[in-house]
């Protein structure tokens, strides 16, 4: 098992991952990007989700403890559930493409599939609706993240206030 040191190091890291993708998600809901990095800037954020929940992940894997294994066992659904819906946003064709294959797969899940399409997508077809759904879901997660991202960053500015010799 990796030492407390490993599991400490992994911490500023996802930190810094998190931050930054807020940041830049933020920016560009502002539109203070570029059109022409929208798709660039889109593919950069769901990467950046995926290695928050790799982060996350490991984490829980160093430490062994249970928190960080609940932390883990929400982290991972919320980054997928941003990532998809970092990628639905544009309604590009591809956009398009990817929420008509969601439609399917949450349609084809047996006894919930009806109710799981309606909570992802906002009903069983694509259209606006589903586009205003994906917006407050992703930025309903994007809040998530940036509440835990200042909670966990006041906590370890405390420890290490505590820590520090008067």
């Amino acid at each position: 098992m990796p030492s407390d040191g490993a599991v400490a190091d992994l911490e500023p890291a996802l930190l810094a991952v998190v931050a930054v993708a807020v940041v830049v998600d933020l920016a560009s809901l502002a539109r203070l990007i570029p059109p022409a990095l929208g798709g660039a800037t889109r593919a950069a954020l769901a990467l950046a989700a995926a290695l928050a929940a790799l982060f996350v992940l490991a984490r829980a894997v160093a430490s062994g403890g249970p928190a960080a294994g609940v932390a883990a066992a929400a982290a991972v659904p919320l980054a997928a559930l941003y990532a998809y819906t970092v990628l639905l946003l544009p309604w590009t064709q591809f956009s398009f493409a990817l929420g008509r294959a969601g439609v399917e797969l949450a349609l084809s899940v047996p006894l919930v599939g009806g109710s799981l399409a309606r909570a992802l997508f906002g009903g069983f077809t694509l259209s606006q609706a589903t586009l205003e759904h994906a917006f407050r879901v992703h930025y309903a997660v994007v809040a998530v993240a940036a509440l835990a991202l200042l909670g966990r960053a006041a906590t370890v500015l405390r420890e290490q206030v505590d820590a520090t010799p008067a």
